[in-house]
């Protein structure tokens, strides 16, 4: 009896260990099993999670973050190992991260083939520090490594080129005689030309005193290669503006090596559309660019109708299957320059630059009927699957001055599309 005394006290020592543990962690833990349900989490992590549930609490910690990242339940039903790490410093973007946004860092471990614990993390700051950080080690590591592949010049205050020196010949074959007088456009590649966006190099090295911008390039023998530009303001010694002053560079090598980290940082794990961190940074720079030269610019926002239904008669890999063809049949009706992201669940958003109302309801009418066409044959089922989407679209007007309004528009005309019989496009 004794024996079992001591044992029955060393485990109430050690849950109250665990308990004393989880509420006073500086970190969210929840405790859950493998399908998100939980039994446990500490007051940090309701903290952390207030944003996206409000009241109605954390009862499955995959729904919970479905909003925002809705990869989580498809990192860990991938997780085959009895036991180990599905995911360590995973970002959840809470907000966009050019507004001061809210950055979580989440780490999942597969304790045993039913129970996982999740560590939550506000990590917001860092990630400001990093962005910021970013933007000086590229070019002063590129400095110190192959200055054969800068081309150094000056452009005029109109933005034309009015200086020249050799190392300009060097990078792009172009003389002196090719490009004095001529816009930096010059340097792009011939498909990369597009008067809507040049403008933007010059519009925020004005606003921010220095804009650094990556394009396909191409050199004067017709030869492509990628490039960063660095484009700073030059001034007087009394501070006054005389123009400015670019820095080519090179990075076709470095670009080959990172544009496979750049497609697993920007795109859904699931369904391969853009993810929401991404299409919120994308979106935020586009409409402040949109609104800087009064042009047009739409968003829609897009809901699978009854998709609950379909996971709980076909299940969950069924409904991943019908999501990935949803942007299938989407990115056949976009166009060059359009961008569609999973917000989160089965909810879409997409981006129309230099789009107005008609042409971007025109687009919302195609992806709906284009969706509603396609039979989606299922694996796990053997079945196929139909699906409706209803849509809501919003375009620019002078009354908007922000993304965050624009695209509250159009989700209000996504809900009277839902609201008002599914299957349906409503603009605003």
């Amino acid at each position: 009896m004794t024996d079992l005394n001591d044992a029955g006290n060393s485990l109430e020592a050690e849950h109250e260990a665990l308990l004393s543990f989880m509420y006073l962690s500086p970190v969210g833990i929840i405790r859950s099993d493998a399908l998100g349900n939980v039994d446990m989490l500490n007051p940090l992590a309701v903290q952390l999670l207030m944003p996206l549930v409000g009241s109605r609490g954390v009862d499955n910690i995959f729904e919970s973050l479905s909003s925002v990242a809705p990869e989580l339940r498809n990192m860990v039903s991938s997780y085959h190992a009895i036991r180990g790490p599905v995911c360590e410093g995973h970002r959840i973007f809470l907000t966009p991260a050019g507004e001061k946004g809210i950055v979580m860092s989440c780490t999942i471990i597969k304790v045993n083939p039913d129970m996982l614990m999740t560590v939550l993390t506000d990590i917001s700051k860092q990630v400001e520090a990093e962005r910021r950080a970013r933007q000086n080690e590229a070019w002063l590591s590129g400095i110190y490594t192959s200055v054969n592949d800068f081309a150094f010049f000056t452009l005029d205050a109109s933005g034309s080129i009015d200086s020249w020196n050799p190392s300009v010949e060097h990078v792009t074959g172009y003389s002196s005689s090719d490009v004095i007088g001529r816009p930096l456009s010059l340097f792009y590649a011939r498909d990369e030309v597009d008067p809507y966006r040049f403008p933007e190099h010059i519009a925020l090295t004005r606003e921010e005193g220095w804009h650094i911008h990556e394009s396909s390039c191409q050199a004067k023998s017709g030869s492509r290669f990628y490039a960063q530009m660095l484009v700073a303001v030059l001034r007087e010694d009394d501070g006054g503006f005389v123009g400015y002053s670019v820095v080519l560079r090179d990075v076709s090598e470095q670009k080959i090596s990172t544009d496979e980290l750049t497609r697993l940082l920007t795109t859904d794990h699931l369904t391969g559309a853009a993810n929401r961190a991404h299409f919120f940074k994308v979106a935020e720079k586009e409409t402040a660019r949109s609104i800087r030269h009064g042009q047009p610019l739409s968003f829609l926002m897009m809901d699978a109708d009854y998709f609950k239904r379909i996971n709980d008669t076909f299940g969950h890999l069924a409904g991943d299957e019908v999501l990935k063809r949803i942007v299938v049949e989407a990115k056949r009706q976009l166009r060059r320059g359009d961008l569609v992201a999973r917000l989160g669940g089965e909810e879409f958003g997409f981006m129309l630059p230099a789009t107005g109302y008609e042409d971007a309801m025109e687009i919302a009418e195609r992806v709906r009927a284009a969706i509603e066409g396609a039979s989606i044959p299922t694996a796990t089922t053997g079945a196929n699957v139909t699906v409706t989407v209803s849509l809501g679209c919003a375009s620019l007007t002078p009354a908007v001055s922000t993304m965050n309004e624009l695209l509250g528009i159009a989700d209000r005309a996504l809900y009277a599309a839902k609201t008002g019989g599914r299957n349906r496009v409503i603009g605003s």
